[in-house]
């Protein structure tokens, strides 16, 4: 089998590690099919499943296959092998992890592939078989791998001094160990650690003055001053939420939910749909939140553009965001209280209004000093 040369590790590292960050980025969703376009070869892989989600128990054993297809049209030789992963805190960016060498907690020992090297000819696809053994002493719990596809590529593919691009695809495990005994419950499995607006879209110079003037009423109003502390004011209806969840259990977990904002009347003026992703054990993840308001029925007939500029820039007043998140055992709600200040559009009209009243006082005074002269 002819070896790999560095540049060809490298770029494996950079290609694979791309498409697997993006991937757990968005959820764990989409197809992992990473192709390279080269000159004069153009090489690519394509797998089916992309994920595996499997509840077992300790000491069984599980057959699988994974389908594996060649779209290139010159022959490549394959190793697969398998390694285990984490993601980071809060980006959920994907970190292989060999650090484990306990065949209880590193799942990687756990698989046996059927034929971990072969060549895999052009358009071909083929079954690849593998089985997946539970040890008996296995941790309760979240264990995550994945199967990666290592094309084996010599010089000969690429031409002189080109960079060689090498098409590695993975297919990810996500594997809860579960017990015959009854688990202690956890008591809180979904925390929401931050539920906020950012401070792009926040005014805090008023805040601060708003803060200092309440708190320097003295201890009369301290309970005003501790409120005060805590004021949220924006430039526009907000556009983004600040929402970072964290997974207190011991498996992995999908939370699904909404963002809903009610005016000070307690009426429904908007809501949009917290996004789908995984969180892993003891991870926090930050959840891209955008929020669109609604449009009342009279400006509908506006551009969308236009309508939406307007609802934007034109409410004013005190608003409530509540987040209301679900996994399969748990509801949860949280809420964050705002006022929203439009001065874009705001002052402006404030000043015109000023400036009308002005002018009128200023027409009413002459028109009475010509009547008084001609008298």
């Amino acid at each position: 089998m002819p070896p790999k040369c560095n540049k060809v590790s490298i770029l494996f590292s950079v290609w694979f590690r791309f498409g697997l960050v993006l991937l757990l980025s968005i959820g764990f969703t989409p197809p992992l099919l990473i192709s390279a376009q080269t000159e004069p070869t153009s090489l690519g892989l394509s797998v089916s499943p992309q994920i595996f989600e499997l509840d077992v128990f300790p000491g069984e054993k599980h057959l699988k296959k994974i389908n594996l297809g060649n779209l290139s049209e010159v022959a490549m030789p394959i190793l697969v092998r398998v390694t285990d992963f984490t993601v980071a805190e809060e980006t959920g960016e994907m970190l292989f992890d060999e650090s484990s060498q306990d065949p209880s907690f590193a799942s990687r020992f756990w698989f046996e592939i059927e034929k971990p090297n072969f060549i895999l000819e052009p358009k071909e696809k083929r079954e690849v078989r593998f089985s997946i053994n539970i040890p008996e002493n296995a941790e309760p719990g979240g264990h995550y791998a994945v199967i990666l596809f290592e094309p084996q590529l010599p010089s000969f593919y690429f031409q002189k001094g080109q960079i060689p691009a090498i098409p590695v695809v993975g297919v990810l495990f996500l594997i809860s160990v579960k017990t015959l005994s009854l688990e202690p419950e956890t008591g809180e499995k979904l925390q929401v650690v931050e539920f906020s607006l950012p401070k792009e879209e926040r005014m805090a110079a008023l805040e601060n003055l708003f803060s200092k003037l309440i708190a320097s009423s003295g201890d009369l109003f301290s309970a005003k001053a501790q409120v005060a502390t805590e004021i949220t004011i924006t430039k526009k209806f907000p556009q983004n939420f600040i929402l970072r969840i964290k997974n207190n259990d011991i498996y992995h977990t999908k939370p699904f939910g909404k963002v809903l904002i009610y005016n000070i009347f307690g009426k429904k003026v908007g809501e949009t749909e917290v996004p789908k992703m995984t969180i892993l054990p003891g991870k926090t993840r930050a959840f891209p939140v955008e929020f669109s308001p609604e449009i009342p029925e009279k400006l509908k007939w506006l551009p969308a553009s236009i309508s939406e500029f307007l609802v934007q820039n034109t409410s004013l007043g005190k608003y409530k965001a509540v987040v209301a998140l679900e996994i399969p055992s748990q509801k949860l709600e949280t809420e964050t209280q705002f006022w929203a200040l439009s001065w874009r559009i705001f002052l402006p009209s404030l000043f015109l209004i000023i400036g009308l009243i002005l002018i009128r006082r200023r027409i009413v005074a002459a028109t009475k000093a010509l009547l008084d002269v001609r008298h």
